[in-house]
């Protein structure tokens, strides 16, 4: 890469891009996002930590809660309304092929900064070391619950993420410690 910076290894990322593609995870996700105003970095990082055995201490969430919701505020959401912004609006359209480029740059720069959130989140959550807990459901469920405290979601969203986050286990990684955002050390 010429000029550009390589990502650093990450796990949430890995895991991210994995559940994402399970079957109904997308259409659930961009659905938290418009319907609920969730920050879906949020929610795959409530089914990453679950995945891995990691409760989210009431304190923790309430951080990294605050640190979504001001990158969201501040850097995501003027962008993502500047791509939809571009897309949908008519006089745009029309010019095709010369208002869809640009339309595609604005798409892998939000794709960029859905990346660099994740790397500050998995940092934060690493930093304290959490004790490993038994993975499942209830953990994710725990996890949702304490990112968005008295937040009520639709059942079978949570089903599906539920299984998602069961169908996929944290991979061992040999890779070294990396501060940013390091790998999953555990089976």
């Amino acid at each position: 890469m010429t000029g550009a910076t390589a990502w650093p290894d990450c796990a949430f990322w890995d895991f991210s891009l994995a559940l994402y593609a399970r079957p109904g995870i997308e259409a659930i996700c961009l659905m938290l996002q418009d319907d609920f105003g969730l920050d879906v970095n949020l929610v795959l990082l409530a089914a990453w930590t679950a995945s891995r055995g990691t409760k989210l201490a009431p304190d923790l969430a309430a951080r990294l809660r605050s640190l979504g919701e001001g990158y969201q505020a501040t850097v995501m959401q003027p962008c993502r309304a500047a791509r939809r912004g571009l897309r949908g609006w008519p006089e745009m359209t029309a010019l095709g092929d010369l208002a869809a480029a640009p339309e595609r740059r604005l798409r892998a720069l939000e794709l960029d900064l859905e990346r660099l959130e994740q790397l500050r989140l998995a940092a934060l959550v690493e930093s304290r070391h959490p004790a490993p807990e038994a993975s499942g459901p209830d953990l994710f469920r725990a996890n949702l619950e304490a990112l968005y405290p008295g937040r009520a979601l639709p059942e079978p969203v949570l089903e599906t993420f539920a299984a998602g986050v069961a169908s996929l286990r944290p991979k061992r990684r040999a890779a070294p410690f990396n501060p940013i955002c390091p790998r999953d050390s555990k089976a």
